[in-house]
Protein backbone atom coordinates (compact mmCIF):
# COMPACT_ATOMS: atom_id res chain seq x y z
CA UNK A 1 0.00 0.00 0.00
CA UNK A 2 2.88 2.40 1.50
CA UNK A 3 4.91 1.86 -2.33
CA UNK A 4 1.61 2.66 -4.22
CA UNK A 5 0.71 5.79 -3.00
CA UNK A 6 4.54 6.89 -2.84
CA UNK A 7 4.15 6.32 -6.11
CA UNK A 8 1.18 8.16 -7.03
CA UNK A 9 2.48 11.25 -4.85
CA UNK A 10 5.57 11.00 -7.33
CA UNK A 11 3.43 10.67 -10.56
CA UNK A 12 2.05 14.07 -9.72
CA UNK A 13 5.13 15.99 -8.94
CA UNK A 14 5.62 17.93 -12.10
CA UNK A 15 1.95 19.02 -11.66
CA UNK A 16 3.42 21.61 -8.81
CA UNK A 17 5.67 23.15 -11.97
CA UNK A 18 2.23 25.33 -12.66
CA UNK A 19 3.07 27.86 -10.38
CA UNK A 20 6.10 28.39 -11.33
CA UNK A 21 6.66 31.64 -13.68
CA UNK A 22 6.91 30.73 -17.45
CA UNK A 23 10.78 31.79 -17.56
CA UNK A 24 11.68 29.15 -15.39
CA UNK A 25 8.75 26.84 -16.08
CA UNK A 26 11.03 24.60 -18.88
CA UNK A 27 13.78 24.40 -16.18
CA UNK A 28 11.93 22.95 -13.66
CA UNK A 29 9.91 20.98 -15.45
CA UNK A 30 12.92 19.20 -16.37
CA UNK A 31 14.40 19.37 -12.80
CA UNK A 32 11.28 17.80 -11.35
CA UNK A 33 11.51 15.22 -13.68
CA UNK A 34 14.72 14.19 -12.58
CA UNK A 35 13.89 13.55 -9.14
CA UNK A 36 10.75 12.07 -10.53
CA UNK A 37 12.72 9.46 -11.95
CA UNK A 38 15.39 8.82 -9.39
CA UNK A 39 13.03 8.54 -6.96
CA UNK A 40 10.81 6.25 -8.78
CA UNK A 41 14.10 4.17 -9.66
CA UNK A 42 14.07 3.71 -6.09
CA UNK A 43 10.87 2.98 -5.46
CA UNK A 44 11.25 0.34 -7.94
CA UNK A 45 14.17 -1.57 -7.08
CA UNK A 46 12.94 -1.33 -3.36
CA UNK A 47 9.33 -2.46 -3.95
CA UNK A 48 9.75 -3.72 -7.61
CA UNK A 49 8.07 -7.47 -8.13
CA UNK A 50 8.03 -9.04 -11.60
CA UNK A 51 5.93 -11.24 -13.47
CA UNK A 52 6.20 -13.15 -16.96
CA UNK A 53 3.67 -12.68 -20.22
CA UNK A 54 2.17 -16.09 -20.53
CA UNK A 55 0.10 -15.37 -23.54
CA UNK A 56 -1.79 -11.89 -25.44
CA UNK A 57 -4.71 -11.93 -27.21
CA UNK A 58 -5.61 -9.49 -29.13
CA UNK A 59 -8.99 -8.38 -30.60
CA UNK A 60 -9.45 -8.50 -33.91
CA UNK A 61 -9.96 -4.61 -34.29
CA UNK A 62 -6.63 -4.34 -32.69
CA UNK A 63 -8.18 -1.66 -29.95
CA UNK A 64 -8.64 -4.47 -26.78
CA UNK A 65 -5.16 -6.85 -25.56
CA UNK A 66 -5.83 -9.92 -23.36
CA UNK A 67 -2.90 -10.77 -21.34
CA UNK A 68 -2.23 -13.79 -19.34
CA UNK A 69 0.28 -13.09 -16.74
CA UNK A 70 2.50 -15.28 -13.93
CA UNK A 71 3.19 -13.42 -10.72
CA UNK A 72 4.75 -15.92 -8.88
CA UNK A 73 4.53 -12.94 -6.06
CA UNK A 74 1.18 -11.83 -6.47
CA UNK A 75 -0.86 -13.12 -2.84
CA UNK A 76 -4.31 -13.45 -4.28
CA UNK A 77 -5.73 -15.16 -1.59
CA UNK A 78 -7.81 -13.25 0.37
CA UNK A 79 -8.90 -10.64 -2.32
CA UNK A 80 -12.18 -9.28 -1.07
CA UNK A 81 -12.39 -6.19 -2.96
CA UNK A 82 -11.61 -5.41 -6.76
CA UNK A 83 -7.59 -4.72 -6.80
CA UNK A 84 -5.39 -3.02 -8.71
CA UNK A 85 -1.87 -3.34 -9.78
CA UNK A 86 0.51 -0.29 -10.40
CA UNK A 87 2.31 -2.07 -13.66
CA UNK A 88 5.44 0.16 -15.24
CA UNK A 89 4.61 0.72 -18.76
CA UNK A 90 7.70 2.83 -19.42
CA UNK A 91 10.38 4.37 -17.64
CA UNK A 92 8.87 6.43 -14.82
CA UNK A 93 5.75 5.43 -16.24
CA UNK A 94 3.11 3.19 -14.26
CA UNK A 95 -0.49 2.77 -14.86
CA UNK A 96 -3.11 0.70 -12.88
CA UNK A 97 -4.95 -2.56 -14.52
CA UNK A 98 -6.84 -4.97 -12.68
CA UNK A 99 -6.08 -8.37 -11.86
CA UNK A 100 -8.71 -10.77 -13.16
CA UNK A 101 -9.61 -14.37 -13.27
CA UNK A 102 -7.08 -15.00 -10.65
CA UNK A 103 -5.45 -18.41 -9.41
CA UNK A 104 -4.48 -18.28 -6.21
CA UNK A 105 -2.70 -21.67 -7.15
CA UNK A 106 -1.05 -21.16 -9.84
CA UNK A 107 -0.66 -17.18 -9.29
CA UNK A 108 -1.57 -16.23 -12.64
CA UNK A 109 -4.80 -14.41 -13.80
CA UNK A 110 -5.39 -11.83 -17.24
CA UNK A 111 -4.87 -8.26 -17.49
CA UNK A 112 -7.83 -6.31 -20.06
CA UNK A 113 -6.36 -3.61 -21.52
CA UNK A 114 -8.45 -1.21 -23.85
CA UNK A 115 -5.95 0.20 -26.07
CA UNK A 116 -7.91 2.86 -28.13
CA UNK A 117 -6.86 5.59 -26.35
CA UNK A 118 -3.38 6.71 -27.32
CA UNK A 119 -0.92 7.09 -24.28
CA UNK A 120 1.82 4.87 -22.96
CA UNK A 121 -0.35 1.87 -21.52
CA UNK A 122 -2.01 1.53 -24.98
CA UNK A 123 1.30 1.47 -26.99
CA UNK A 124 3.18 -0.95 -23.72
CA UNK A 125 0.25 -3.50 -24.21
CA UNK A 126 0.18 -3.74 -27.66
CA UNK A 127 3.77 -4.53 -27.90
CA UNK A 128 3.83 -7.07 -25.07
CA UNK A 129 5.04 -10.64 -26.28
CA UNK A 130 5.09 -14.19 -24.73
CA UNK A 131 8.30 -14.36 -22.33
CA UNK A 132 8.41 -10.76 -21.80
CA UNK A 133 9.13 -9.55 -18.39
CA UNK A 134 6.57 -7.46 -16.04
CA UNK A 135 6.94 -5.17 -13.41
CA UNK A 136 4.92 -3.76 -10.93
CA UNK A 137 4.78 -1.95 -7.51
CA UNK A 138 1.95 -2.74 -5.40
CA UNK A 139 -1.58 -4.00 -5.30
CA UNK A 140 -4.10 -2.55 -3.68
CA UNK A 141 -8.08 -2.53 -3.39
CA UNK A 142 -10.05 -0.35 -5.33
CA UNK A 143 -13.98 0.82 -3.64
CA UNK A 144 -15.42 -1.77 -5.68
CA UNK A 145 -16.67 -5.44 -3.68
CA UNK A 146 -19.70 -7.43 -3.56
CA UNK A 147 -22.75 -6.56 -2.47
CA UNK A 148 -25.84 -8.66 -0.89
CA UNK A 149 -28.80 -7.69 -2.95
CA UNK A 150 -29.24 -6.98 -6.82
CA UNK A 151 -26.04 -5.40 -8.59
CA UNK A 152 -25.60 -3.43 -11.75
CA UNK A 153 -22.55 -3.02 -13.62
CA UNK A 154 -22.04 0.34 -15.89
CA UNK A 155 -19.08 1.48 -17.71
CA UNK A 156 -16.63 1.29 -20.85
CA UNK A 157 -14.24 -1.34 -21.96
CA UNK A 158 -11.87 0.13 -19.78
CA UNK A 159 -13.94 -1.18 -16.91
CA UNK A 160 -14.16 -5.08 -18.61
CA UNK A 161 -11.27 -6.38 -16.10
CA UNK A 162 -12.65 -4.78 -13.33
CA UNK A 163 -16.34 -5.99 -13.75
CA UNK A 164 -14.55 -9.44 -14.47
CA UNK A 165 -13.24 -9.07 -11.51
CA UNK A 166 -16.21 -8.08 -9.17
CA UNK A 167 -18.00 -11.34 -10.85
CA UNK A 168 -15.67 -13.27 -9.82
CA UNK A 169 -15.85 -11.97 -6.14
CA UNK A 170 -19.43 -12.37 -6.23
CA UNK A 171 -18.93 -16.07 -7.07
CA UNK A 172 -21.94 -17.27 -7.45
CA UNK A 173 -24.16 -14.36 -7.10
CA UNK A 174 -25.43 -12.92 -10.41
CA UNK A 175 -24.50 -9.61 -11.69
CA UNK A 176 -25.74 -7.79 -14.79
CA UNK A 177 -25.34 -4.26 -16.75
CA UNK A 178 -24.34 -2.85 -19.50
CA UNK A 179 -20.91 -1.85 -21.12
CA UNK A 180 -20.65 0.16 -23.87
CA UNK A 181 -18.90 -0.90 -27.02
CA UNK A 182 -17.19 0.16 -30.12
CA UNK A 183 -19.47 -1.28 -32.84
CA UNK A 184 -16.68 -3.09 -34.44
CA UNK A 185 -16.45 -5.28 -31.14
CA UNK A 186 -19.89 -6.22 -30.17
CA UNK A 187 -19.81 -9.41 -31.60
CA UNK A 188 -16.66 -10.03 -29.98
CA UNK A 189 -18.14 -8.88 -26.75
CA UNK A 190 -21.09 -11.07 -26.83
CA UNK A 191 -18.91 -14.37 -28.26
CA UNK A 192 -16.35 -14.13 -25.92
CA UNK A 193 -18.34 -13.48 -22.47
CA UNK A 194 -20.67 -15.33 -21.28
CA UNK A 195 -22.69 -13.45 -18.27
CA UNK A 196 -25.24 -11.04 -17.63
CA UNK A 197 -23.70 -8.02 -18.57
CA UNK A 198 -24.39 -6.63 -21.93
CA UNK A 199 -22.78 -5.05 -24.92
CA UNK A 200 -24.22 -1.66 -25.98
CA UNK A 201 -22.44 0.54 -28.43
CA UNK A 202 -20.95 3.39 -27.49
CA UNK A 203 -22.08 7.01 -29.48
CA UNK A 204 -19.75 8.72 -27.58
CA UNK A 205 -16.78 9.03 -25.15
CA UNK A 206 -17.73 6.83 -22.29
CA UNK A 207 -20.80 5.64 -23.80
CA UNK A 208 -23.06 8.22 -21.31
CA UNK A 209 -25.94 8.17 -23.73
CA UNK A 210 -26.21 4.49 -24.64
CA UNK A 211 -25.67 3.51 -21.12
CA UNK A 212 -28.76 5.98 -19.96
CA UNK A 213 -31.34 4.09 -22.77
CA UNK A 214 -30.31 0.65 -21.48
CA UNK A 215 -30.72 1.74 -17.75
CA UNK A 216 -34.57 3.42 -18.64
CA UNK A 217 -36.06 -0.27 -18.87
CA UNK A 218 -34.29 -1.65 -16.07
CA UNK A 219 -36.02 -1.28 -12.28
CA UNK A 220 -33.52 0.32 -9.91
CA UNK A 221 -35.26 -0.40 -6.64
CA UNK A 222 -33.25 -1.88 -4.06
CA UNK A 223 -30.34 -2.27 -6.01
CA UNK A 224 -26.45 -1.37 -5.72
CA UNK A 225 -24.96 -0.15 -9.19
CA UNK A 226 -21.42 0.38 -9.98
CA UNK A 227 -19.72 2.54 -12.18
CA UNK A 228 -15.94 2.18 -13.96
CA UNK A 229 -14.24 4.09 -16.21
CA UNK A 230 -14.61 7.57 -17.91
CA UNK A 231 -14.59 9.83 -15.18
CA UNK A 232 -16.89 13.00 -16.46
CA UNK A 233 -19.42 10.16 -18.02
CA UNK A 234 -19.60 8.68 -14.14
CA UNK A 235 -20.01 11.79 -12.70
CA UNK A 236 -22.99 12.65 -15.03
CA UNK A 237 -24.12 8.89 -14.97
CA UNK A 238 -24.77 8.88 -11.31
CA UNK A 239 -26.49 12.42 -11.09
CA UNK A 240 -29.41 11.23 -13.85
CA UNK A 241 -29.80 8.10 -11.76
CA UNK A 242 -29.74 9.57 -8.51
CA UNK A 243 -33.11 11.71 -9.92
CA UNK A 244 -34.86 8.50 -10.55
CA UNK A 245 -38.25 7.65 -8.56
CA UNK A 246 -36.80 4.62 -8.35
CA UNK A 247 -33.07 5.68 -7.32
CA UNK A 248 -31.09 2.29 -6.11
CA UNK A 249 -29.87 2.24 -2.92
CA UNK A 250 -26.30 3.33 -4.16
CA UNK A 251 -23.84 4.49 -7.01
CA UNK A 252 -20.70 3.86 -6.34
CA UNK A 253 -18.41 5.38 -8.90
CA UNK A 254 -14.33 4.26 -10.02
CA UNK A 255 -12.95 6.52 -12.09
CA UNK A 256 -10.18 5.42 -14.56
CA UNK A 257 -9.60 8.16 -17.48
CA UNK A 258 -10.60 11.48 -18.77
Amino acid sequence: MICRYAVDELIGLSADCRAVDSERFEKTTYRMNIIKQKALSLIENAFGKSGRVLAVRAWESAGFVEIDVHFPEMVMSGWEKVQHAKIKVGEGVYRDYTPAGWDNETHTCTLYVDTMHNGPGSTWASSLQVGDPITYVGVSNTFHKPLSGKMIVLGDMSALGHYLALQQLAAGQSISGAIAVDEEDMAEFESTFRWNVKAVKKNDAGGLASLLQWTQDIDLTNTEVFIAGHIPTGIQLRKELKKRKDQPNSVRVQGFWS
